[in-house]
């Protein structure tokens, strides 16, 4: 993206340069707010790149309107964390920003994750800011709810395990810029996860790695879309694949991670039993389906002590709440 001026060009040439992605899927009435608050941006980025994954309500007809300031690509229906991927092999740019397409940046959001990018020579491979959140149970920001804060701007750990495994992440992809080539030396999102992707790649990029917490507000999440979308509502913790996911990710992680500590290696099994109690639970309530049975099978061959945790907390929670109530 151009900007005017040729001392400002100039004096920015060792600035940071973004890459703005922004995934779509049926967003026509929300993808233009969200491009409008790309090209607000202070310290605009040099492209923005919009992945179409497969739109059939006029998303295109909406992006196109906003001509060459936007790469416009369309491609199958294929998920949205490989839309995500495909956005950060397309980018230009040494950082990428995402931004979904529901959502909209501040003004200055840009500017201070590039002055953080500067202060800390770019060490992190990701830097991540808080965000306002737009949630039935809180209307606060993510970092309020995740009792995460910092010293100062900007703060910059070189092994960030510590906060990827918090009860609640304080960091989320909408408000975050990664290092193109880092991320994708990570392999980027879980393809095969259709929510949960971000989690998991937080947790990979953490561990061992550098990441950078910026003291500032860099997006809002609304509440006005109602396409039925939004993975947060349409997949959320009540529901079976949530679960299911949440099982895959956290064995996925304690094979690709067999030396990690054996404090945090517990944290993750810690999970995964719970991510079991929520499955059994299931299947105990809604009829065995294949799908809860073969993943209890899975998680009995490849993690027979988390299993036999989760079918504790499945007999022992009942039994302390029945205690409490009688006494």
């Amino acid at each position: 993206m151009r900007r005017d001026g040729a001392n400002q060009q100039d004096s920015s040439m060792d600035r940071p340069q973004f890459s703005a992605v922004i995934p779509a899927y049926n967003r026509h009435d929300t993808i233009g707010r969200a491009i409008e608050s790309v090209l607000a941006q202070s310290w605009p980025p040099e492209e923005i790149i919009v992945i179409d994954d497969g739109s059939t309500d006029g998303t295109d007809k909406v992006v196109k309107k906003f001509g060459s300031s936007v790469r416009y690509m369309w491609q199958e229906n294929a998920g949205v964390p490989c839309a995500r991927n495909r956005g950060a092999r397309e980018a230009k740019c040494d950082w990428v920003a995402y931004l979904d397409s529901d959502d909209y940046w501040m003004n200055d959001h840009l500017t201070h994750m590039a002055d953080a990018i500067e202060a800390t020579d770019g060490r992190a491979g990701f830097y991540f800011a808080d965000m306002q959140l737009s949630e039935p149970n809180w209307q606060g920001s993510l970092w309020e709810l995740a009792d995460f804060k910092i010293d100062g701007s900007h703060q910059l750990v070189d092994d960030a395990t510590d906060w990827a495994l918090l009860p609640r992440q304080p960091m989320m992809l909408q408000t975050t810029v990664f290092h193109r080539q880092r991320l994708l030396d990570s392999r980027g999102l879980h393809e095969k996860l259709p929510m949960r992707d971000d989690t998991h790649l937080f947790y990979k990029m953490s561990f061992g790695g550098a990441a950078c917490a910026v003291a500032h507000c860099g997006a809002q999440m609304t509440s006005d879309d109602d396409s039925g979308n939004r993975l947060t509502s349409a997949l959320g913790d009540k529901t079976l694949k949530f679960w299911v996911f949440s099982a895959i990710m956290y064995e996925d992680l304690l094979a690709r991670f067999p030396s990690l500590a054996a404090a945090h290696r517990a944290t993750l099994r810690k999970c995964l039993s719970l991510s079991y109690n929520r499955l059994l639970r299931f299947a105990w309530g809604q009829g065995h389906s294949k799908v809860i049975i073969g993943r209890i099978i899975k998680g009995f061959l490849m993690h027979p002590v988390c299993m036999s945790r989760a079918f504790a907390w499945m007999v022992v929670g009942p039994l302390r709440r029945r205690r409490r109530a009688a006494g």
